[in-house]
């Protein structure tokens, strides 16, 4: 089974039961798992972790104090469900700041970080081709976490990470229901060749451009209502 491969994560097994219990509801939320408007009940997820109710409402209020979740009732939380156009300046924020981290990280990466990138982008393709929608939205974090580490800004990396968590389930519903433009298929090789030619503002132009097609997406859809 394909999982973030970000190494400035902490080991699960190292972290309290609620810290946890957090990361595995964020990393949820960023592959899509649960839908725009989906509910998240304490007694549900505690059940199906196998703890008890105090460290998964924790988490729970963790995620809503930073607006990844909505708090619904005393006993459940759900997935915000925002307008398009809200969604759009969400990754319109995403790329300016992604093309920053792109910037930073292109003189730090080394040939073996950048060979699993342009391996990630050739299996990003397949998964395409393949219509395999789940490993190409695990293996596109990767794409880019492998990158933004890299920036060595733990700050501008905390940022981006919670925007991911925020736009992952429309990000997802977006991959899931539509079809990916030709040009847009195979951009993750052209950020690949452009880092290991350490040109760092085309690296960065091409992040942006990458997720540019959200926004795009997004707004379309706003205008569509």
């Amino acid at each position: 089974m394909l999982q973030r491969q970000s190494g400035s994560i902490k080991r699960l097994a190292q972290t309290p039961l609620s810290d946890q219990i957090y990361q595995s509801l964020k990393w949820s939320l960023t592959i899509g798992e649960y839908a725009p408007g989906s509910e998240l009940s304490i007694r549900t997820l505690a059940k199906k972790m196998g703890t008890s109710a105090m460290p998964v409402r924790e988490a729970l209020t963790r995620l809503s104090s930073e607006r990844l979740l909505l708090s619904a009732t005393n006993r459940s939380y759900r997935v915000a469900d925002m307008e398009p156009q809200r969604v759009a300046d969400q990754f319109f924020v995403r790329a300016r700041l992604e093309g920053i981290a792109t910037t930073l990280a292109v003189p730090n990466m080394t040939t073996a970080q950048i060979d699993q990138l342009e391996e990630l982008a050739n299996l990003m393709v397949t998964d395409i081709r393949k219509e395999d929608n789940e490993s190409y939205i695990i293996r596109n974090y990767n794409f880019h976490f492998s990158i933004y580490e890299a920036a060595g800004n733990d700050e501008l990396f905390w940022t981006i990470e919670r925007l991911w968590a925020q736009t992952g389930p429309f990000l997802a519903h977006a991959v899931r229901e539509q079809d990916m433009p030709m040009d847009w298929q195979t951009l993750h090789t052209g950020i690949a060749k452009a880092i290991r030619s350490r040109d760092a503002n085309y690296a960065a132009q091409l992040i942006e451009k990458d997720i540019s097609w959200s926004t795009q997406t997004f707004q379309n859809m706003d205008a569509d209502a």
